[in-house]
């Protein structure tokens, strides 16, 4: 087959990727606010106000704007935030078979972009109405310009003809990813160590300070893109304090950084299951079993991948050839473990799951074995077929694992989440006047049940005490605000507590809140004939 025919082969099998990935997230959408954040998205597709937190700080006007574009034409705000993040995931499987390409060849590009369509986390990742998957689409496309920018370098570097429009092409890809990764700073701030990684490693290979400020006016003008059109929107003075007062609150009280959870344990078991058992969809004690079967495999793609770059003389070559790579991932990596809320969110790790991918679509096609002379005995050439099959064999049933996994989480995530149910069942259970004391859901219980009265308390003293004041009838009471310390002053002073409703699901699903619960404090002598409590399923205990 021809150069040309094998290019147009593969971008129809691409084209064909990307819609089966665009259908699937698509057909699994979910129309409801699963936390305090996508419901802060929805507000600020309705209307953007930085004030309000319509939405919280940084307040992600790149991907607002996209949904806001398609909330123009008809769209609900939260079907236009689900498809901006179902167009998303189908881009990012794209860019990482693209990615694949310029990194380890065409077969690991076909490899890349199986395993990527039926990531179990990616797909998830699809379906949530956050800026997650759309921030980590923009920088694996930033990324993939990168490494064709180096490739077509290297070929102007060997090239007799023809080596200024080589240089000049890659000057273009290199352009182009910095201003997208600045583009991309609107869509998810947090991203932003790819962004700074790129532009050193980049400026430092052209050389000379005027490579510094020519590349730091690609990343900044992808930056201005956005940030002027946000200042004009929101006036400096709500800017500034609204930015302040989130990013105070983010790293001192509340953000699971390193200063909020700085328990060493905690934050190692963020790396290991937010990467290994989310990120890569491998083994865990409380995940689905049939990973256990897919493990196995796992495992042996992974050494795969390890032994490419052995011995340090090729990981080295490796870095040298890819360096935006593997600097932006090792800047990212730190950032995540030292900034990040990785000891209970794991979709932190997002952005590093296209390039594991692509070490593992890497490694299967580095088990292939090389080109055979042309004329060879039968028994070789069997052998050889044999040995050539077997890691796309091995790519096939990971992919197969990976892909019932994926598609039996996404069935679970169109149910409500365990928040979202409880504001439901707070909005369809009648008026009453008991308060309903919270540390998170406040302004989700305001939005979605309005007839109630969310109190929001910020310690344990502060929620005895509005026990306290609520009366004979006593209050309900969000699980995430009762700490073991306060559930016992509270018994200390003669309060029962019990689950009025609760409806979890699986953490792979919800990774912070998938057991949040409604609880109900009520004092010694209190009056029968209050509805029964709820059973953790939602329906009344017996």
């Amino acid at each position: 087959m021809s150069e040309e025919r094998r290019d147009l082969a593969a971008l129809a099998a691409l084209a064909a990727l990307t819609a089966a990935a665009l259908a699937s997230r698509l057909w699994f959408r979910i129309d409801h606010d699963e936390d305090i954040d996508a419901l802060r998205f929805a507000l600020g597709v309705e209307r953007f106000d930085v004030a309000s937190l319509r939405p919280h700080a940084p307040y992600y006007p790149v991907f607002i704007a996209a949904a806001k574009g398609l909330a123009l034409l008809g769209a609900a705000p939260r079907a236009a935030l689900a498809l901006v993040s179902a167009v998303s995931g189908a881009a990012a499987v794209a860019f990482t078979a693209l990615l694949a390409r310029e990194v380890a060849g065409r077969r690991a590009a076909a490899f890349a972009g199986i395993l990527a369509l039926a990531s179990p986390f990616l797909w998830l990742s699809s379906e949530k109405l956050l800026s997650d998957m759309a921030g980590a689409a923009v920088t694996t496309a930033a990324l993939w310009l990168c490494a064709r920018g180096r490739r077509l370098r290297r070929a102007a570097e060997d090239a007799e003809a023809g080596s200024a429009a080589r240089e000049a092409s890659a000057a273009r890809a290199r352009t182009a990813a910095l201003v997208l990764l600045g583009v991309g700073l609107g869509v998810r701030l947090s991203y932003f160590p790819f962004a700074l990684a790129c532009l050193a490693v980049i400026a430092r290979s052209e050389g000379g300070r005027l490579a510094w400020l020519a590349r730091g006016r690609d990343l900044a003008t992808g930056a201005l893109a956005w940030l002027v059109p946000l200042v004009l929107i929101a006036t400096p003075r709500d800017l500034v304090a609204t930015t302040w007062v989130q990013g105070l609150g983010h790293f001192t009280r509340w953000g699971g950084t390193a200063i909020t959870v700085s328990s060493p344990a905690d934050r190692l078991h963020g790396v290991v299951w937010g990467i290994w058992a989310n990120g890569l969809g491998g083994a865990w004690p409380d995940a689905p079993a049939a990973r256990w079967l897919g493990a196995p495999i796992l495992l042996a793609l992974l050494a795969a991948a390890v032994l490419r770059a052995a011995p340090l003389r090729r990981a080295a070559r490796a870095a040298r050839d890819q360096p935006e790579l593997f600097a932006s991932a090792l800047a990212y990596f730190v950032w995540a473990l030292l900034g990040q809320n990785i000891a209970f969110k794991p979709r932190h790790w997002l952005p590093l799951v296209p390039l594991l991918i692509v070490a593992l679509a890497a490694g299967a096609a580095a088990l292939s074995p090389a080109r055979s002379p042309a004329f060879r005995p039968a028994g070789a050439a069997r052998g050889r077929a044999l040995r050539s099959a077997a890691p796309a064999a091995l790519v096939a049933a990971l992919a197969a694992q990976w892909l019932a996994d994926a598609i039996a989480l996404a069935r679970q995530h169109q149910a409500p989440s365990p928040a979202a149910a409880i504001v439901g069942f707070l909005r369809d259970a009648g008026a009453e006047q008991r308060p309903v004391l919270t540390r998170d859901l406040d302004r989700m219980i305001q939005e979605g049940a309005p007839g109630r009265r969310p109190v929001r308390v910020r310690g344990d003293d502060e929620l005895v005490r509005a026990v306290e004041q609520a009366g004979p009838g006593g209050a309900l009471i969000t699980s995430e605000a009762l700490s073991p310390a306060a559930r016992d002053a509270l018994a200390g002073r003669g309060y029962a507590i019990s689950i009025r409703f609760a409806r979890p699901r699986s953490r792979y699903v919800d990774a912070l809140w998938s057991d949040l619960a409604l609880l109900e404090a009520l004092p010694a002598g209190s009056p029968a004939g209050r509805a029964p409590p709820r059973s953790p399923r939602g329906a009344p205990a017996g």
